[in-house]
């Protein structure tokens, strides 16, 4: 597992460590998952894949604190969030939602800073350490000379990688992204993930919805397999991108074979027109 260091806010470590434990979550009316046992560590990118509909938007807005979990625990380094206050949490949890777009013209400086509130509140003037924390993610981010443009000029790859900046800049030690390259073109798609990859080499944690199979191969360091109100498999890509097990999970013949750059690599693609 790749790890450096990462400046983070105080005396933080890099990434934080999370634990679910027999986790229920839904709606009072319906389960969607339930006996959800798993861990990210630091460090490292879990890719949560699955059918449609399988509950892995559910979970993320669970760990994040938008919904409350039926039954179970959900630690952040031991401690249960449900014990965290709303400025700890988002000291510690960003969540980027799927398919976000922006509502408002803010410029990508004023929208990347707004990472900074759960340190000075909303209306506070920002400190010399809340700008170098902003300047950082944008350079980070690859947004440099982009400070002045509108978040509403942005194309989708874009503003993605604002909505990754304004992650960095809030100095969250674990990133919850939804669908990250979802309706972007490869360029972008490319753009996005290295992005996320590289903010894992440097010490945080990420929990990841991906649809695209071969992205989560290729970026992955471990894939949980979501059906039918559980998880199908967990593992590394390798483990778990096989034939056999998608084929059970999402009723097609995939067909599985090594990345033609790197054989250690699945890559999935759909099988021939019939």
């Amino acid at each position: 597992m790749r790890k450096a260091a990462y400046p983070a806010h105080g005396s933080k470590s890099p990434g934080a460590r999370l634990k679910l434990e027999n986790l229920k979550i839904g709606f009072t009316h319906q389960v969607i998952l339930s006996d959800m046992s798993l861990s990210v560590e630091p460090g490292e990118l879990l890719a949560l894949a699955g059918p449609n509909g399988g509950g892995k938007t559910t979970l993320l807005k669970t760990i994040g604190g938008l919904l409350k979990p039926l039954a179970g625990r959900i630690l952040l380094d031991g401690k249960d969030i449900q014990h965290m206050g709303k400025k700890e949490k988002a000291g510690n949890i960003s969540f980027l939602f799927q398919s976000a777009t922006p509502d408002w013209p803010f410029t990508v400086q004023e929208a990347v800073a707004q990472g900074r509130a759960p340190y000075r509140g909303i209306f506070a003037a920002e400190t010399a350490l809340d700008k170098e924390a902003t300047t950082r993610a944008l350079m980070t981010a690859g947004l440099s000379g982009f400070e002045d443009r509108r978040v509403t000029e942005l194309s989708g790859g874009e503003y993605q990688r604002v909505l990754i900046a304004r992650a960095m800049a809030q100095e969250a030690r674990l990133l919850l992204l939804d669908e990250p390259a979802n309706n972007l073109d490869p360029k972008y798609q490319y753009m996005v993930m290295n992005l996320v990859r590289s903010l894992i080499q440097r010490g945080l944690s990420a929990l990841v919805s991906l649809h695209d199979l071969s992205l989560a191969g290729l970026y992955a360091d471990r894939i949980a397999l979501v059906h039918q109100g559980g998880i199908a498999a967990l593992g590394k890509p390798e483990e778990v991108l096989r034939e056999g097990i998608l084929a059970q999970v999402f009723g097609i013949p995939l067909v599985v074979s090594p990345h033609s750059r790197d054989p250690r690599i699945p890559a999935v693609a759909f099988p021939l027109p019939e």
